[in-house]
């Protein structure tokens, strides 16, 4: 008899056991289903959409309309909610219910302010050195609750190591005015990443665009850099460079050391693929 009561209240309990485990296995489980939600994510710039999209694809619902991104298909599919120039939709976007928008410092102040009114959450990038997208890359990884590759891994072209270059250069956005990026500027860090000697380093006066300074042709004349690297932007050539007045009297111009390089990955980081192909192409001077 005694026996029989012991072994009741043992199943009475174990079915008690058994159902608060299931219940708090249920529980858990709904809790890491909540934790894995993707979080939506909307990019204001092609190099903060190529970031999410290698870190978290489906996190990605909303990019800008830049020509690098409209150049990969597989961004086809993801609303666009900028172009060009002019302000983001904000309407787009709030309709896209992201968790965040991320845009850049300065240019994407007022719409990032604007819709952290509204309760989303945003953040504010600034990119002039590969440390800066490092520290970008471990920042969307974290929100995102993802695993990302290191930036080593992911710009593999500019980590090569033959980079101890040791060589005088200088690099002209424009020639009217003759435009040139410091040290203060993506461009700068860059070079100055590959051990080049740019020669308007440390070189400082007023223009509207920060991180670059204005050069003279006699200027030029007088440092004669080993090597020049001329951007290619839209709707201009080699011709605007050989206008210069003096660019027949340059070393580099004298010695075939004139290298073209595209304006997305040298000028404006742009995006991994544009980051890379610079990076290859520095490699080879």
């Amino acid at each position: 008899m005694i026996l029989k009561l012991i072994l009741f209240i043992s199943l009475i309990f174990s079915g008690f056991n058994l159902r608060v485990f299931s219940n708090d296995y249920s529980k858990g489980n709904n809790l890491l289903k909540s934790n894995m939600k993707k979080k939506r994510v909307v990019a204001l710039t092609s190099l903060t959409a190529d970031l999410i999209y290698l870190i978290s694809k489906d996190s990605l619902v909303g990019i800008p309309g830049s020509s690098i991104l409209r150049k990969n298909k597989e961004f086809d599919s993801i609303p666009i909610v900028s172009s060009g120039r002019m302000p983001p939709d904000l309407e787009k976007i709030i309709s896209l219910d992201p968790d965040l928008v991320i845009g850049a410092e300065g240019f994407h102040d007022r719409p990032l302010s604007k819709l952290n009114s509204f309760g989303i959450s945003t953040l504010s990038s600034s990119i002039s050195s590969l440390d800066d997208l490092d520290n970008l890359n471990k920042i969307l990884a974290s929100k995102l609750n993802a695993r990302t590759n290191s930036l080593q891994d992911i710009l593999g072209s500019c980590y090569l190591k033959n980079k101890d270059k040791n060589k005088d250069l200088i690099v002209l956005v424009s020639s009217k005015p003759i435009l040139s990026p410091n040290k203060n500027s993506w461009a700068g860090n860059l070079i100055s990443f590959f051990k080049f000697n740019n020669l308007a380093s440390e070189l400082t006066n007023k223009t509207e665009f920060k991180g670059y300074v204005n050069l003279s042709p006699e200027w030029l004349i007088k440092y004669q850099p080993e090597n020049i690297l001329v951007i290619k932007t839209p709707g201009s050539d080699m011709s605007q460079y050989e206008s210069i007045n003096i660019w027949n009297k340059l070393d580099a111009v004298k010695n075939d050391r004139v290298f073209i390089f595209e304006y997305y990955g040298l000028i404006n980081a742009g995006g991994i693929k544009a980051i890379n192909k610079a990076c290859k192409k520095l490699s080879l001077i």
